[in-house]
C-alpha cells in the first residue's frame, strides 16, 4: 500500500503578503483614477459643444431681439405722434394718408422668438451641472429668468394691442391702406375717395387705448427687450473669452 505524501506548502511571510495587497490596491486605485479621468474629459467635451452651440443659438437671438426692439421702437414713436397731435387738436388736420400711416404704426405686433434649442437640452437633461465656468452658468440663469418676464410682458403687451386694433378698425377706413398695399393690377384702388376717419366717435377711445398701450410699450416691454439683448451679448462674449472659441 502506497503512502502519499503531501507537499509541503510554504507560508509567505507578511512582507510577501503586504506586496500582494499593495499590487492590488494600486491596481483598484489606478483602474479608479482612469475612470474618473476619462468621466472628466468627457465632461469637458460635452461642456464645450453645449456652450458653443449656446453661443451660435445666442446669435440668432441677438437678431431677433434687434428686430423686435425696431418693432417696438416704430410702434412708440407712432403712439406718441398720434396722441400729441390728438391732445392739441392737429390730428384730423391731417392728411389722411397721415392719420392712416400713424394710426397703423402705432400697434404693430411685435414677435419675440428664442431659439431654444440648446437651453431645452441643458434644462431637460439635467446637463447644467457641467457647466463648471460659475460666471457663465450665473449668466445662463439670468438669461432664462428674465426670458420667463419678457414673456409676461410680451403677453399683457398683446391683449392692449389687440384691443386697440379692435377699436382701431371701428374708428378708421384702414382697408383702404391694406388694399393699396396688396394691389397689383388694378390701380382703380389708388383713387378710392375716402376719409381715414371712419367714426369720430370711437376717436377717444383709440386714443386712449393706444396711450395705454404707448405706456406699456416705453415703460415695460422696451427695457427688459434691451435687457434680454444686453445679457445675450454679455454672454456671447463671455462664452468666446472663457472657452477660448473664435470671435
Amino acid at each position: 500500500m502506497e503512502v502519499h505524501h503531501h507537499p509541503q506548502v510554504e507560508k509567505k511571510n507578511f512582507k510577501e503578503y503586504f506586496l500582494e495587497f499593495l499590487m492590488i490596491f494600486l491596481a483598484v486605485t489606478m483602474g479608479f483614477f482612469a475612470e474618473s479621468l476619462r468621466d472628466y474629459f468627457g465632461d469637458r467635451e460635452k461642456e464645450n459643444k453645449y456652450v458653443y452651440s449656446l453661443a451660435e443659438d445666442l446669435k440668432k437671438d441677438t437678431a431677433s431681439l434687434h428686430y423686435s426692439l425696431r418693432r417696438l421702437t416704430k410702434d412708440i414713436k407712432a403712439g406718441d405722434s398720434i396722441i400729441n397731435m390728438f391732445a392739441k387738436n392737429e390730428l384730423t388736420k391731417q392728411d389722411d394718408n397721415t392719420i392712416l400711416r400713424l394710426s397703423i404704426s402705432c400697434g404693430l405686433s411685435v414677435d419675440v422668438v428664442f431659439n431654444d434649442r440648446t437651453s431645452s437640452q441643458l434644462k431637460s437633461s439635467g446637463s447644467m451641472r457641467l457647466i463648471k465656468q460659475k460666471a457663465v452658468a450665473d449668466s445662463i440663469l439670468q438669461y432664462w429668468n428674465n426670458q420667463i418676464k419678457l414673456e409676461q410682458v410680451h403677453e399683457r403687451f398683446e391683449i392692449v394691442r389687440i384691443e386697440q386694433r379692435k377699436i382701431g378698425f371701428k374708428t378708421f377706413n384702414w382697408y383702404k391702406d391694406y388694399y393699396t398695399q396688396a394691389a397689383t393690377g388694378d390701380s382703380s384702388i389708388f383713387h378710392l375717395h375716402t376719409k381715414a376717419i371712419s367714426s369720430q366717435g370711437t376717436l377717444t377711445e383709440f386714443i386712449n387705448a393706444s396711450s395705454v398701450l404707448y405706456n406699456s410699450g416705453i415703460t415695460q416691454y422696451k427695457p427688459i427687450l434691451q435687457l434680454q439683448l444686453d445679457l445675450a451679448s454679455k454672454m456671447i462674449t463671455m462664452i468666446q473669452d472663457e472657452y477660448h472659441f473664435e470671435k
